[in-house]
């Protein structure tokens, strides 16, 4: 599997190109502003067409090249049904930003262990609400891989005062990603990649 990381946004939001060279298949996973041309050069570069772009949640700084991405690939945009009028709808409130987010429109609406395929890559779709209704995270099990967008970072995890966060929602979407193998490397919307075992205090939310 390749993965390349792409740095946009006023906030360093990552986005990912996660592809299978041998099917020629690509995914987007994230799209922050100012990365469609470059993510889509790459891809042509390595040979990958991109089939899928995948919205962790809705938040502004996850979604602003969507219909960019959109109008360059022509793949469709999944996100989580319950995430999809975020992007729709765009907003960048409770912050009053100079930051015009084009809508874009998801054709396929995710749920709880839906699959994504990428060539022979089978990513199940986790539903980790907390930091929004809809968030997910994209779990890989062969390559032990995991996309967890702003539910979890190397030493931390996403807030939950914005508006749809839910404190009690986030701790319980912690406490099953706790439960995965300590080996899954796991890349998230901001800062470095990290290891399930790497998070040790990850297992305080695990259920006894």
């Amino acid at each position: 599997m390749l993965i390349r990381t792409f740095v946009g946004g006023p906030i360093g939001t990552q986005a990912y190109l996660v592809g299978d060279e041998a099917a020629g298949q690509a995914m987007v996973v994230d799209a922050p502003g100012g990365i469609a041309r470059e993510v889509v050069d790459e891809a042509a570069r390595l040979g990958l067409k991109v089939v899928v772009l995948v919205s962790t949640h809705g938040h502004w700084d996850h979604i602003a090249d969507n219909a960019a991405l959109h109008r360059l690939t022509g793949a469709p945009i999944a996100v989580h049904s319950r995430d999809a009028r975020m992007l729709e709808q765009p907003s960048t409130a409770p912050f009053a930003l100079p930051i015009a987010i084009p809508p874009s429109k998801p054709e396929r609406l995710l749920r709880e262990w839906d699959e994504i395929v990428v060539g022979r890559l089978r990513f199940s779709v986790v539903n980790t609400p907390g930091h929004t209704p809809g968030s997910i995270c994209l779990y890989e099990p062969a390559q032990r891989v995991l996309f967890s967008g702003d539910t979890l970072f190397a030493s931390g995890y996403g807030r939950t005062d914005l508006p749809g966060g839910d404190e009690a929602a986030l701790e319980l979407s912690l406490g099953r990603l706790a439960a995965l193998p300590p080996d899954v490397r796991v890349y998230p919307g901001h800062g470095p990649d990290t290891t399930i075992g790497d998070e040790v205090w990850l297992q305080s939310y695990r259920p006894v």
